[in-house]
């Protein structure tokens, strides 16, 4: 009887073992294919019952320097930074340097009295009222966050009362980041990297807040057409970690443990807070939560430049998924959800492709004519592997604004129009790249159409006024 058991046992364990490697190369093969077809460009992990069921790079962490982006490569984290920050002030917290009830006035005293209502929580759960400073027009290359704090401490009023609502707003955790500094008598990065990064072992990982250091191969931030569009600020917080998919695994295992916190203090960041009017909202202390199947689920994704960046946690199985690019890719979400069929054993439909990348590498090598003549062949011919939506012609045409390109931005944004004309934003598109190229007439008759199909739109009554249309 003995026997019999241990030889069930090990039948088990074998096919659990099968199924894993099944889904492993499931995965190679669903990266192998996006990474060909030009729609992924960085590094992945995937975690399953706490072990690594699969890791990898694809293409290019620094074109100029024909770097290969690896597992161990550093990318920039952008709002993924966001945990980390939590994590410090709760660590704070436990050692009695401060309350989450603590108001803002006691760390601020140049804020207007509206500080004393915004709690240290309302600020972590982004319910605080607190407006976002990229609103405020502040973002510009090396951006300080004590720039950001001069800005928000001259707004008179919040956006509304604090703990009613959320929204998200990284002049929250900007704020996060200079209290730590404060109660902590460390810069940001020291604290982060002496009280994180080092004690759980994150080599791999710095804090890049624009002091001189020496910073290890990097990866470098692109559009999604190709172009450089690197991390060039200097706030942290919100923000500033690089770090690699191995070093986020570490991460992700060490919030299972007591290394950092107690599983209490976590337990309360992976709670989901209860607004004013007794709702809740789904975001925690640093954490986008959700509940799925009678657990609740943790994620967050960031973006900045050309980064994108996605970690999802499954506590009850233990499983993972993080991945790392450095290109402005679109279809982040869609291929976290296949990764997530996959380790579900489920099916899954592969992202659509870009039509606007496509255009862009047509156009830089034959011209723009074959380029628009692919696009309607395209079209016509129902081809369901690629994305034709409004929003695709779109970029591409304020791509080439941006470029200063406008005869071509004019040609792109026409075909949007034609393609989607009933379209308020079509039009409002072609009325700038006209203005731009400096045919008022057009901008004048496209501004107007744009305003006829949405009379709301503040911006084209906007410039038409600029244009002295009205």
């Amino acid at each position: 009887m003995k026997k019999i058991f241990i030889a069930v046992v090990l039948l088990l364990v074998l096919g659990a073992g099968c199924f894993a490697q099944e889904r492993a190369s499931r995965i190679d093969s669903l990266m192998r294919t996006l990474a060909e077809r030009g729609q992924f460009n960085g590094s992945v992990l995937v975690a399953e019952q706490g072990t690594v069921a699969f890791e990898g790079g694809f293409g290019k962490a620094d074109k100029e320097h024909n770097i290969e982006f690896t597992a161990s490569t550093p990318c920039y984290l952008a709002s993924l930074t966001k945990q980390f920050t939590a994590m410090a002030v709760m660590m704070l917290m436990e050692r009695h340097k401060l309350s989450y009830d603590d108001p803002l006035s006691k760390y601020f005293s140049a804020f207007p009295p509206y500080a004393r209502s915004v709690t240290i929580r309302h600020l972590l759960n982004h319910v605080s009222g607190v407006p976002e400073y990229v609103s405020l027009g502040l973002e510009h290359p090396g951006l300080t966050n004590a720039e950001v704090l001069r800005a928000l401490v001259k707004q008179d009023s919040l956006g509304f009362p604090p703990g009613s609502k959320f929204e998200y707003s990284n002049s929250n955790y900007v704020l996060l980041a200079l209290i730590i500094e404060q109660v902590s008598g460390e810069s940001y990065r020291d604290f982060i990297e002496n009280n994180i990064f080092r004690p759980l072992g994150m080599d791999h990982s710095f804090v890049a807040d624009g002091s001189p250091r020496t910073q290890p191969l990097r990866a470098r931030g692109y559009t999604r057409f190709g172009d450089l569009d690197d991390y060039n600020l200097a706030t942290v917080g919100e923000g500033g970690i690089y770090s690699t998919v191995q070093d986020m695994f570490t991460w992700d295992q060490a919030l299972y443990t007591e290394k950092l916190v107690h599983t209490s203090t976590l337990g309360e960041a992976f709670t989901r807070p209860k607004l004013a009017d007794g709702s809740k909202s789904g975001y925690g202390f640093g954490w986008g939560l959700a509940d799925v199947d009678g657990e609740t689920v943790t994620s967050h994704a960031g973006r900045y430049g050309g980064f994108n960046t996605y970690i999802k946690r499954f506590p009850r199985e233990r499983n993972s998924v993080i991945f790392l690019t450095n290109h402005g890719f679109k279809s982040m979400g869609a291929i976290g959800n296949a990764l997530i069929s996959i380790l579900n054993d489920k099916p899954f439909v592969l992202p659509k492709r870009s039509i606007a990348e496509l255009l862009y590498k047509i156009y830089s090598s034959d011209g723009m004519a074959p380029a628009l003549q692919r696009y309607r062949s395209l079209k016509t011919g129902n081809d369901t592997t690629y994305d034709f939506k409004e929003s695709e012609l779109n970029e591409l045409g304020y791509e080439f604004l941006g470029l200063k390109q406008t005869s071509e931005a004019i040609e792109v944004l026409k075909l949007n129009a034609e393609e989607y004309p009933a379209s308020s934003n079509v039009y409002d598109g072609l009325g700038e790249a006209y203005m731009d190229h400096g045919d008022n007439e057009l901008a004048i008759r496209n501004y107007k159409r744009s305003l006829e199909l949405d009379p709301g739109n503040t911006n084209a009554a906007a410039m038409l006024k600029k244009l002295h249309a009205q």
